[in-house]
């Protein structure tokens, strides 16, 4: 999102990011308007993903050359968008196989879509017309990816005078999902007018936990208001809906919860006794005291009476997977166990493909030799 002239130029981007989180939105605005507060830099995380993802995208480029398509390239470096745009629609006229970076502006709507694909279907433009291929790491498509490839045929279809049949996501593992855009243009234009609404009614939000908090660059602003105000936010294991039935009841921070000594309407007494020992534990972690636990009442046929006798062949297991490296990599198996009454751990590592099947072979015969030596030894995963 950026400030041009007296409105807003707003992309693709913008509106997957209001789809998971309006707070974001109204950050972005207050950053843009106001000016007082400041993103953060990208995560490691993030920036491994921009790059790999990058890299998805060249590699598939490469594999399109390597086919003999005929490809124009526009330059988006340097270059304002409108001078990019006077180049994709002398591209889109010319007719090439592939456009790889073409820019769209459409009133307060621009961007630069990864590629489009000529397909034999009259247009405008002559006997041909071009479809949106967006490139992702992901394996599979999300939802939100339709609200970017829904907006960049809309613009498409605005120059060739032709909306595009369909629209393609080229995944990371190498396979290409296709939507039909009639089947899901409806949805993804509602997201969009509910976000030029919210621009101009500008309703009131606050910071949530949300799935894309761990790539949000607001990420560390939203974590320190919580801190600031002792938020449920914070609360472990507490849902937005338990939540909001303890804020109707007047009870907003960690402490409060930690302190209650009546019953909250239309919260379970199980659930509310579970989140009130959680409260009360972290409350006085806050207030500078040493970790705590408790463990809750036993229960014959639930949690700990669940679990088998012990044994002193015991195992725990865990597996760590990388799911950034082309088709995925098990890069780690760890096992704790003891060793003449001692607990040690084992690790089995893999950097590449070849070390990963090393890696699975040994820890299979670390398990045969271990459970020969312990036949009723239990593994927990």
């Amino acid at each position: 999102m950026k400030k041009v002239d007296n409105g807003l130029r707003l992309s693709a981007s913008d509106l997957m990011r209001f789809k998971v989180c309006q707070h974001a939105t109204t950050l972005d605005l207050r950053r843009i308007e106001i000016g007082d507060i400041t993103p953060t830099q990208d995560s490691e995380e993030a920036a491994l993903l921009q790059k790999q993802g990058d890299a998805h995208e060249l590699g598939f480029l490469q594999s399109l050359k390597d086919s003999g398509r005929k490809i124009v390239e526009i330059p988006k470096d340097g270059l304002p968008l409108e001078e990019s745009v006077r180049l994709t629609l002398e591209a889109m006229a010319a007719g090439p196989d592939i456009i790889f970076q073409g820019a769209f502006l459409d009133g307060d709507w621009g961007g630069y879509s990864d590629f489009l694909e000529r397909v034999e279907q009259p247009s405008a433009l002559g006997g041909w017309s071009y479809e949106v291929i967006d490139t992702k790491l992901k394996r599979t498509p999300d939802p939100k990816h339709i609200l970017q490839l829904v907006l960049y045929s809309d613009l498409v279809a605005k120059i060739q005078g032709r909306t595009p049949d369909l629209a393609h996501l080229q995944l990371g593992d190498g396979s290409r999902f296709s939507v039909r855009l009639s089947q899901v243009a409806s949805y993804a234009r509602h997201a969009r007018s509910r976000f030029e609404n919210f621009l101009v009614e500008r309703p009131s939000t606050r910071p949530e936990p949300v799935s894309g908090c761990s790539l949000c660059p607001w990420s560390f602003h939203c974590e320190s208001e919580w801190d600031a105000a002792d938020s449920l936010a914070l609360l472990a294991g507490i849902s937005r809906n338990q939540r909001a039935k303890l804020e109707a009841a007047g009870i907003s921070t960690i402490a409060q919860l930690g302190s209650l000594d009546h019953r909250i309407p239309k919260l379970a007494p199980e659930t509310q006794d579970r989140l009130h020992v959680q409260a009360r534990l972290q409350n006085a972690r806050r207030q500078g005291g040493s970790p705590q636990f408790e463990l809750r009442p036993y229960e014959a046929g639930r949690g700990f009476a669940l679990l088998p006798a012990p044994d002193e062949g015991d195992l725990f297991y865990d597996i760590e997977g990388d799911p950034y490296f082309t088709g995925g990599l098990e890069y780690l198996h760890g096992v704790w166990f003891r060793v003449k009454g001692e607990w040690a751990f084992k690790a089995f590592w893999a950097h590449d493909r070849a070390a990963e099947g090393e890696a699975v072979k040994q820890l299979l015969v670390f398990f045969t030799e271990h459970l020969q030596r312990h036949p009723k030894a239990h593994m927990d995963l």
